[in-house]
């Protein structure tokens, strides 16, 4: 009965609306002052103003919210601008605006962790609007957007460095310039490849710096001749080191190289016919060779008594190295970052062994003799620091060591594929020996060894990533393409020196192509091994003494047949381009010269001479009708 007689309030709101006004305000009385509300509209039974509370601290949430999306906007616009901004500038900018952010909505919660909650909130934010900002300039707006590559690549370097991380650096580069046919193909936001020879002298003259890539050189604590970006201080340093390489040092050196090629003829000797792990062979013999030339010590890598695991460090330095010199910021900060363990292990073998060197003074004939002295050709007399020391003894490791394995083992490899360039380089040097002595000077001249040392170099080169240059501020056109300024641009060798409009039959390997009859080279420029200009390498003519002397020592006494170890698919796998080429294991036998059949008993299969010494029927008929097409050709190298 009481619900019936119930009026509705709306009913009562509009009948007595004095009385409900004078009831909300009386309530508002009782409840005290509020915070400052917002008053909206709703269909509530009196028909009144409902108050929604919104506090200074919502308020100033709002504010701060905006103002974090005009400070991403004006980031983005500051920094982009700037080629080379500093990492570590930068963040101490961030590091200091968070601080200050903290600081102000901390004053306004007494809890700490609703504080560093909205602190996350804006930093997000921050993050979210600066990096949609900078992708979106990436992508549309660059001056760089007209050229074509992979879009991963032109939002970030992270792309690069995956490649490099995983071992495909130079493969990826050549497979984009073939999939896009184009000679520039955009690699990172900054960073073009080019394919094109007129690129070489106009990037590698020496006119521009070395690119941001060289930052790495950080990683040392110091920078080295290789990656020294200023001209002020590597023409002097290049000076120095250039005075190790004269003519007149080398008669200090060949009967060093000499010794050691002896020493691995012994091991090959040693092994009887057993398979032996040709790249392991290569790398123990071009250790020793370095380590005697550079620091002089003796490695004691071929006779088993040396450290056996500085190659595994060197490799693991390597790894390391490719992925934070694509990554600058990267560069920039590893050495406020713990040091990894392989790296470390590297970089404390390499002192050791400078140190024990710099006790021995400078009279000893060798790399360093040379670099531990003051340069007083200058107004202002050069002396190397103890760090730069340090940097320079890496990178003579690495240069003096690695690369020379490499490019012998693959050497060695397509020689076992390839019996007929094995016999007739086995012939030249034959001949040769007819007359003349097995020295690093008297096989200099050779002209077919020379060929297949070239053709090595072009197919297998050691280094296949290419020098980086920064292109100036205005820009520079390379082949009536401009190339807009402040952009990182480089000239993969394994692009050009494979690339069918400058060498025929390019992805083949013919050291024929070096000899004056043949036309396998249609534009000479485009072959740069050992780099091109001021940068170039300093030691290129050790490093084709060594090969010489090693390949001409060898093919004399055995031919190179593949082990029952060997197998085509992991030696593919083991094949890693980190910015330095390494390669996996070989198992070859060197066997006695003229013990290897060549015949129709084999029949169909392949090229593994193993045991049996025997080749495949298809590498003996490949043999007999290149022999007879060459036999009658004038023999002359192309210099």
């Amino acid at each position: 009965m009481a619900e019936s007689n119930q009026v509705p309030a709306k009913r009562l709101v509009r009948q007595y609306p004095g009385q409900a006004q004078r009831a909300y305000r009386h309530l508002q009385h009782l409840i005290g002052p509020q915070p400052q509300i917002l008053c909206i509209k709703s269909s509530n039974p009196f028909n009144v103003q409902i108050p929604v509370n919104r506090n200074s601290a919502d308020l100033k949430m709002e504010r701060s919210t905006s103002i974090v999306v005009a400070a991403a906007i004006i980031a983005h616009f500051i920094l982009f601008p700037i080629h080379e901004a500093s990492t570590i500038k930068v963040l101490k900018a961030y590091s200091f605006a968070n601080t200050i952010l903290f600081g102000i909505i901390s004053s306004s919660h007494h809890e700490l962790w609703l504080s560093a909650a909205r602190l996350t909130i804006l930093n997000s934010t921050f993050l979210l609007v600066f990096v949609f900002l900078t992708v979106s300039r990436r992508l549309y707006f660059c001056p760089l957007s007209h050229i074509p590559g992979p879009k991963l690549a032109a939002i970030s370097n992270i792309w690069l460095a995956n490649e490099f991380r995983t071992g495909r650096g130079s493969h990826t580069l050549l497979k984009l310039h073939k999939q896009y046919n184009s000679d520039f193909i955009r690699i990172g936001p900054r960073e073009l490849s080019i394919r094109n020879v007129e690129a070489v002298e106009a990037i590698y003259r020496g006119k521009y710096p070395r690119g941001t890539f060289y930052e790495v050189g950080a990683m040392n604590g110091e920078f080295n001749l290789n990656t020294q970006r200023d001209y002020k201080l590597h023409t002097p340093w290049r000076r120095i080191w250039e005075q190790a390489f004269t003519s007149s040092e080398f008669q200090h050196y060949n009967p060093r190289v000499e010794k050691h090629v002896t020493n691995l003829v012994a091991a090959i000797e040693s092994a009887g016919e057993k398979e032996i792990n040709c790249s392991k062979l290569m790398e123990d013999f071009s250790f020793d060779v370095m380590a005697d030339l550079s620091f002089a010590h003796d490695a004691g890598m071929l006779s088993g008594t040396g450290d056996n695991t500085y190659m595994h460090f060197i490799h693991k330095y390597l790894s390391a190295l490719g992925v934070i010199a694509v990554l600058r910021n990267l560069s920039q900060l590893v050495k406020y970052l713990p040091e990894p363990p392989d790296v470390k292990a590297f970089r404390l073998r390499g002192e050791a062994l400078l140190s024990a060197r710099q006790k021995l003074g400078t009279t000893r004939k060798d790399i360093f003799s040379h670099l531990l002295r003051t340069d007083t050709e200058t107004s202002t007399p050069i002396k190397f620091t103890q760090a730069q020391l340090n940097s320079n003894a890496n990178l003579i490791i690495i240069a003096g060591s690695d690369t020379v394995s490499t490019t012998l083992t693959r050497t060695f490899r397509l020689l076992a594929m390839q019996p007929i360039i094995l016999h007739k380089l086995q012939t030249e040097v034959d001949d040769f020996l007819k007359t003349g002595e097995l020295t690093v000077e008297g096989v200099r001249n050779l002209p077919y060894l020379n060929a297949v040392v070239n053709e090595s170099l072009r197919l297998l080169n050691p280094v296949p990533m290419g020098a980086h240059a920064a292109t100036p501020p205005s820009g520079v056109y390379i082949d009536s393409t401009f190339i807009p300024g402040n952009n990182q641009i480089s000239v993969p060798p394994i692009a050009l020196m494979t690339d069918p409009r400058y060498f025929s039959k390019p992805d083949e390997y013919i050291p024929e192509r070096w000899l004056d009859w043949h036309e396998g080279i249609k534009d000479k420029r485009a072959f740069f091994p050992f780099g091109y200009g001021v940068h170039s390498c300093v030691g290129r003519q050790l490093a084709l003494n060594e090969m010489r002397a090693v390949l001409a020592s060898v093919v004399q006494r055995w031919d190179v047949v593949f082990g029952e170890k060997y197998d085509e698919r992991e030696w593919e796998k083991g094949v890693r381009d980190h910015a330095v080429l390494q390669v996996g294991e070989l198992w070859v036998e060197f066997v006695p010269k003229g013990k290897v059949k060549y015949g129709n008993e084999v029949g169909e299969g392949t090229c593994h001479g193993s045991t049996k010494h025997q080749v495949t029927k298809a590498h003996t008929l490949m043999f007999v009708v290149e022999y007879f097409h060459s036999i009658n050709k004038p023999v002359k190298a192309i210099t």
